[in-house]
């Protein structure tokens, strides 16, 4: 489902031009148990997604407005951005049913710098409810889907300047990457 070649890391002035990293990672079944109940997504979801969308980011994010919020994740249901993998995305609830964290995961992402696997569209976690680890549990857990898929990576896409996600990220084991000519 994915190439075989290695990728070639990407350099720090190719990072610094671009103002995001994408980043990849193999997939692979975890053994461990997860600490919080979580569930897939449903389009019923839209809404609370929306609204988590909208408030676990800052007026400098693609979603300027409640609106706008909503208008992207009805996208990603859609399929607007690529393919959507509901059974790779893993929403968490509070204790009153309430959605507070999400991962939101694509079959591939529509556009041609980035690798040919599935995609992390979308991380994210209620302000109140961070520092708690849902967001590793998260993505552990859509690796996991991903790998029982068949699926060998998943890759994403962040900021340069996100030091806490890149740190996350990291600690999962995703790497810098950047297509060779023959991958796009």
């Amino acid at each position: 489902m994915t190439n075989d070649r290695p990728h070639r890391p990407l350099t720090h002035m190719e990072a610094k031009m671009s103002g995001t990293i994408t980043l990849i990672a193999q997939t692979s079944e975890t053994s461990s148990t997860n600490p919080v109940p979580s569930r897939q997504v449903t389009a019923e979801d839209i809404p609370a997604l929306s609204e988590l969308f909208f408030q676990a980011y800052d007026a400098s994010s693609a979603a300027t407005s409640k609106d706008d919020a909503q208008k992207i994740i009805e996208g990603v249901f859609d399929g607007e951005f690529g393919p959507f993998l509901p059974d790779a995305s893993p929403v968490i609830e509070d204790e009153d049913g309430k959605v507070i964290a999400a991962a939101i995961v694509l079959e591939q992402r529509k556009g041609d710098d980035l690798p040919k696997a599935p995609y992390l569209f979308e991380l994210f976690t209620a302000s109140s409810h961070r520092r708690r680890g849902l967001a590793e549990q998260l993505v552990r857990e859509a690796m996991t889907k991903l790998y029982n898929q068949g699926y060998e990576e998943v890759s994403l896409r962040i900021a340069e300047d996100n030091s806490a996600a890149l740190a996350l990220y990291l600690t999962l084991d995703f790497n810098r990457w950047v297509p060779y000519n023959d991958d796009v």
